[in-house]
């Protein structure tokens, strides 16, 4: 004689499958080597030396997503900013200005003509 409700209850555990996970995959680009000095400011800044200048980068956490805000030094070039289901492609304003926002996750932030990543990072 089986329980039913046993019977139910060891069915909902017997094909449970997590469903596949979103990981970063490589960029194909060389990493910009990080700035070593104090951030003033709050704790979600992030610096790096980008060709002849450098990138500031700045994470600010809202209801749905993160509110990435950066200025790079050299404004001629445009950055795409990644996670591992989407790619947005952004041209810095006249001062040098680029936001985006993202997803909670892994996130990294390249610059195409310089062949340079942040590398992963979690927003």
């Amino acid at each position: 004689m089986s329980d039913p409700l046993l019977a139910e209850i060891a069915a909902l555990f017997s094909s449970d499958v997590p469903p596949p996970a979103l990981a970063p995959r490589p960029t194909g680009f060389a990493l910009m080597e990080p700035v070593d000095e104090p951030v003033r400011g709050p704790s979600r800044q992030l610096m790096f030396h980008v060709g002849v200048g450098r990138m500031y980068l700045q994470l600010d956490p809202g209801a749905s997503s993160v509110r990435l805000t950066g200025v790079l030094d050299d404004k001629g070039v445009s950055v795409e900013v990644r996670s591992p289901s989407s790619v947005q492609a952004l041209r810095p304003d006249a001062e040098g200005w680029f936001r985006a926002d993202v997803q909670p996750g892994p996130v990294c932030v390249t610059v195409p003509s310089l062949g340079l990543t942040t590398g992963w990072f979690v927003a």
